[in-house]
């Protein structure tokens, strides 16, 4: 996707962790970002940090959803670039989850993209073109213990990238996922912090540690890009070689 001085990046769950990141790389790179979170006071910490236009919203209103991007995009013009980055996980057993439960991580990680891509898209189709990048989770593709709703959900989320990656492919518009490992963000912050987990957990992963948001942040960029423009349909595991490759005489030492 060529880039424009009038680019438009809408980046949900922007006030922490990886979407955090994500929008601190596109103000640098020159793109004016849209900052959504339900979090009114981390907004305003990240608006103090860069300038981006904050947009506090409950992305659970899905009902409110096209009334939002309307109002945004009357404000700003196109979005040409959506960042479907906020997610909700919850971890208990399978037979201990609740329907609530599980349609309220289906609803946060499948819907909300969903309903997100259904307004944006029309407008980047407009223009002829379009990107947008869908945050998923390595559980996506193998599965943890306690983890079924959300290891469901965003098994979804990569579904849908493929099919809206077919739609809108003569239409300029490029959709594709990222798979992030385990990231040092806050919503890791228990895991982190127990150093017997930590030094366990890191024998499974060959670079012998955890992402970082601004390592996400890149990928998610590049995916924006005219070097991305050929790239469609596609889910990038960004996980230090987890997946790829298991070093079992690790775990016995």
């Amino acid at each position: 996707m060529d880039k424009t001085s009038k680019d438009i990046a809408l980046v949900t769950g922007a006030a922490s962790g990886i979407g955090r990141a994500i929008a601190n790389r596109f103000h640098a790179e020159g793109i004016t970002v849209v900052a959504l979170d339900r979090s009114e006071a981390d907004l305003k910490e990240l608006a103090r940090e860069i300038p981006v236009i904050p947009e506090v919203f409950d992305l659970g209103e899905t009902a409110e959803i096209p009334a939002l991007i309307k109002r945004i995009t009357a404000d700003t013009g196109p979005i040409s670039i959506l960042i479907n980055n906020a997610g909700a996980w919850h971890y208990e057993p399978l037979i201990a989850i609740t329907e609530d439960r599980w349609e309220h991580i289906f609803r946060i990680n499948v819907t909300v993209p969903f309903l997100l891509t259904r307004e944006i898209a029309p407008g980047m189709i407009a223009q002829g073109a379009g990107s947008i990048v869908n945050i998923a989770s390595r559980n996506a593709m193998v599965s943890s213990k306690g983890s079924t709703a959300y290891d469901s959900s965003k098994a979804a989320l990569v579904a849908m990238t493929r099919t809206a990656a077919g739609e809108f492919a003569s239409d300029g518009v490029l959709v594709n996922a990222i798979c992030p490992g385990v990231v040092n963000t806050p919503s890791n912050d228990d895991l982190l912090a127990d150093r017997e987990a930590l030094d366990n957990y890191l024998r499974l992963i060959p670079q012998g540690r955890y992402g970082e948001p601004e390592e996400i942040a890149g990928v998610a960029y590049f995916l924006t890009t005219r070097d991305a423009n050929f790239i469609t349909g596609q889910t990038v595991v960004a996980d230090g070689g987890q997946m790829a490759f298991s070093d079992w005489k690790s775990l016995f030492e």
